[in-house]
């Protein structure tokens, strides 16, 4: 009742601003349709609500901003469809709610589009008008206002991925009809062109440069999300023609033709980056027919930039940093570094195949790290982005060629660094997923650094504890406890006993490993290496030590002192607890590591604080 009474009495504020548009707005009376309010007013007084709202906006003399609020909030129920919307009454003008210098109603409008999506009938109705559809996209591009163009965005993806995608191919077919739209239609598709290229900067009706290279940001970001035949291919070559695309669709014209980077420092930066996401993703064309496979891996992207050179020209800031301007590599060699890494992690054997890259990429690595220093790594200056590639390099390329190092020699166990610890913890662990075509080789070459790494570090495990049990510097005590979980759990392979390929970037043999390491046999798998000097008798002691307490600490507050030793109280026994869980696999071969199964056992059970005592330790401090 009492919904039905405030609902009224709404009306008849709406009406006498109606009859005396001079009428201040009573927001505190309209605020108070709230979404609870909204969500349970009756359809009834919800539509006389909205069909006056609707004949209100267009005499309104005051900010719509109340106005438009409380349509958001009546029409944002699941329920209230984009049929509801088409039956307002005097009808929602789409088209000027769209071109009005007004956020807030700029925003209502796209709530009221974006009703739409929910099926594919009420897409086919947006999609026939023509004039809404192109107001909204030059909106979504030329709009200041970062809010609209967010919502601009959205509601333009539902349109074109609406939420009915999903129902079978004559829904896909059905589905369609916005893309033809936008990209059929040749003002809506020339639009585009022309407020995104630079060539038009000056022209009538077109923004400032500024705000084009704004508007190319913003269609760079939805190409990721529709990629697909209609962007790939020419839709109407007049047009891409006449702003240089000669063969080749949208994604040629914003990917080669559109940013002027050699101008546009920040466009540069995004330019590379949206490389390196197109690149990142092997599985994503959209099925616009039935007959397209989800599931199998394309080559596209890479094929796509590495034919127009951007493939050479995303990699050669990483590579080649001595041909660089310093202001450019200082934004671009980051960027390059992550493409470099998603073409590895991505496409290995591409990446194996190219020989001279391949060691281009190993000779930059062993440059930048042995240009580290000592402080730098003390001081948590680390090599990120080296440090990045490096863990995305097939492990194979890491081995130790001829009398070239490996790479992977130079990340130092001390001083003591957090992203040194994640990087050869990751290294060392292997890959988990069995049915990757490589999962063999890197499993072995993981386990073969593994060896090579610890005869060049023969301190390795004594500086890894040391770190472990520094608690004043969690971070890194927890980096150095990821190190120790990496090889008790690792997904290590034996290597081949001869080698048949003459490849520069292969395996080693078993017996050439022994010979590099000294040891005529090596253990098989992380937990036999845990269990064998010199890790038993560092790393095992310390694991089932009691926890550390936070006594003597000088300096931060008791809580967060409590708070770190916790912490790598929990880290320290979840790892102990992956050693129990492996030696129980291991102990079938070795009964003789029964006794130490029990030992574990027993520590595990008392949890992660159990046992601790002034006798477990003290938080130390590191000498660096």
């Amino acid at each position: 009742m009492a919904f039905i009474v405030l609902a009224k009495e709404v009306q008849a504020h709406l009406q006498a601003v109606l009859d005396d548009p001079g009428k201040g707005l009573n927001e505190k009376l309209l605020e108070s349709v709230d979404g609870q309010v909204a969500e349970s007013i009756l359809e009834a007084d919800r539509d006389a609500l909205l069909n006056k709202l609707s004949a209100l906006l267009p005499t309104l003399q005051q900010d719509p901003t109340p106005v438009a609020s409380l349509i958001n909030r009546l029409i944002a129920p699941q329920k209230y469809t984009f049929s509801r919307v088409l039956t307002i009454d005097p009808p929602a003008d789409l088209l000027a709610g769209l071109v009005a210098p007004s956020p807030p109603l700029n925003l209502t409008t796209l709530c009221l589009l974006e009703k739409a999506k929910q099926t594919l009938r009420d897409v086919g109705i947006v999609a026939g008008k023509a004039d809404v559809v192109c107001a909204l996209v030059r909106l979504w591009l030329c709009t200041q206002d970062t809010a609209v163009a967010g919502r601009a965005h959205d509601v333009i993806l539902g349109l074109l991925l609406p939420e009915a995608f999903n129902q079978g191919a004559i829904g896909l077919v059905e589905g369609g009809l916005m893309w033809r739209r936008i990209f059929r239609d040749k003002d809506i598709y020339g639009s585009i062109f022309s407020i995104c290229s630079l060539s038009t900067v000056g022209q009538d009706g077109q923004p400032s440069k500024r705000d084009k290279t704004v508007a190319q940001a913003r269609l760079l970001d939805i190409l990721l999300r529709i990629d697909s035949e209609p962007i790939r291919t020419s839709q109407i070559p007049e047009i891409e023609r006449q702003y240089g695309v000669k063969d080749g669709g949208l994604l040629h014209f914003a990917a080669i033709h559109m940013v002027d980077y050699k101008d546009d420092l920040l466009m540069h930066v995004n330019l590379l980056e949206f490389y390196t996401t197109y690149l990142s993703s092997k599985y994503k064309t959209i099925p616009l027919n039935p007959t397209t496979n989800w599931t199998k891996a394309s080559t596209f992207a890479l094929d796509f930039l590495r034919k127009n050179g951007m493939h050479d020209h995303a990699l050669s800031f990483f590579l080649y940093p001595d041909d660089k301007d310093p202001v450019n590599l200082t934004f671009l060699y980051a960027r390059s570094a992550s493409y470099l890494g998603i073409w590895c992690s991505v496409y290995p054997k591409d990446f194996l195949g190219q020989h001279t890259l391949v060691k281009a990429t190993l000779d930059r690595l062993l440059s930048a790290l042995q240009m580290v220093t000592t402080a730098q790594w003390a001081q948590g200056q680390a090599p990120n982005n080296d440090l990045h590639v490096l863990a995305s390099l097939p492990r194979v390329t890491l081995l130790p060629k001829s009398r070239v190092p490996s790479p992977l020699v130079y990340i130092p166990a001390l001083p003591a660094n957090e992203e040194a610890f994640k990087t050869l913890a990751y290294i060392f662990n292997g890959i988990k997923d069995t049915t990757s075509e490589m999962a063999d080789q890197e499993n072995a070459a993981a386990r073969a650094l593994y060896y090579i790494y610890t005869v060049n570090s023969p301190n390795f495990w004594r500086d890894i504890v040391r770190t472990a049990e520094t608690v004043a510097l969690k971070d890194t005590a927890l980096a150095a406890l990821s190190v120790i979980a990496a090889v008790i759990t690792a997904h290590w392979a034996p290597l081949p006993t001869t080698l048949i390929s003459a490849s520069p970037f292969e395996l080693l043999t078993e017996g050439d490993l022994a010979i590099k390491c000294g040891a005529p046999a090596l253990p098989k798998s992380g937990v036999e290496a845990i269990m064998t000097e010199p890790a038993i008798g560092t790393v095992v002691p310390y694991l089932i030590k009691p926890a550390q307490t936070f006594s003597n600490l000088v300096g931060g507050g008791r809580g967060d002192v409590e708070s770190a030793v916790y912490q790598v109280a929990v880290a320290k026994h979840e790892t102990l607890i992956h050693l129990h869980e492996m030696l129980k696999r291991w102990i079938g071969d070795h009964p003789e590591a029964q006794e130490m199964l029990a030992t574990v056992g027993r520590r595990v059970a008392q949890g992660p604080m159990g046992g601790s005592s002034e006798v477990g330790g003290r938080v130390g401090t590191m000498e660096l």
